[in-house]
């Protein structure tokens, strides 16, 4: 411990620095800002709306108990008109299955994160095209359109973040991708679950999932959202 002599006057005490943020971080947030910006402030389906769709269903409800008191039909008609105009068809996606998962592969390498956002459902085409038809309109499943949207979002929204942060803006390595060989199948919609991509990445070859259910309706493929199993 040091003393002063008479005299002295004690130095000021500097404030201890602030740690540096890398700058692809900073650019990573400015990124996932603007694209909560943009989910948020659309409705209809000409506007990219992350779907936000996890790649699997939710649990159904236990012993069939539904989640309104009001008929499916009323909740649909509601959620319909909270939107400003009706969807009639897919919009944003791919023509075929492997330009879709090629365009997200080189979408993701970019880092653009609107170009990924085209290609999920929106809230228009959710409401109007998947929820309709979907297992959720019925027992056990039975849940309401405003709810089902929640949850999907959350987690896609999520799935979204960590792919960003791990792949957005490098080269993926992409090798190929497998899908099940049948779809699932809902009125006029066809479901590919748990699509696995594979890439290399300096000397590791990997497989994962990287994104939710691909989605195809009248020739037109989108994704369902961007849950993934990073």
């Amino acid at each position: 411990m040091s003393l002063l002599r008479m005299g002295e006057s004690v130095p000021p005490r500097l404030p201890a620095p602030r740690p540096v943020r890398p700058r692809w971080r900073i650019r990573l947030w400015v990124a996932l800002i603007a694209a909560v910006a943009a989910w948020s402030g659309c409705g209809g389906g000409e506007a990219p709306v992350s779907e936000m769709a996890g790649q699997a269903p939710p649990p159904p409800n236990v012993g069939g108990v539904v989640d309104s008191i009001l008929p499916v039909e009323e909740e649909i008609r509601r959620f319909q008109a909270s939107l400003p105009e009706p969807v009639m068809s897919l919009s944003g996606g791919e023509a075929s299955r492997d330009a879709l998962v090629a365009r997200f592969v080189r979408s993701l390498e970019r880092g653009d994160t609107l170009d990924l956002l085209r290609l999920a459902m929106t809230r228009g085409e959710f409401a109007y095209l998947y929820y309709p038809s979907s297992r959720y309109t019925r027992p056990p499943y039975r849940l309401s359109p405003e709810l089902v949207w929640m949850q999907n979002q959350n987690h896609s929204s999520r799935g979204f973040t960590r792919l960003l942060q791990r792949y957005a803006g490098r080269p993926l390595g992409y090798l190929s991708y497998t899908c099940p060989d049948e779809p699932e199948v809902e009125g006029e919609n066809r479901f590919w679950h748990r699509c696995v991509v594979t890439y290399r990445l300096r000397e590791d070859t990997l497989s994962a999932q990287l994104f939710g259910s691909i989605w195809e309706r009248q020739g037109h493929f989108k994704l369902v959202g961007f849950a993934n199993e990073l």
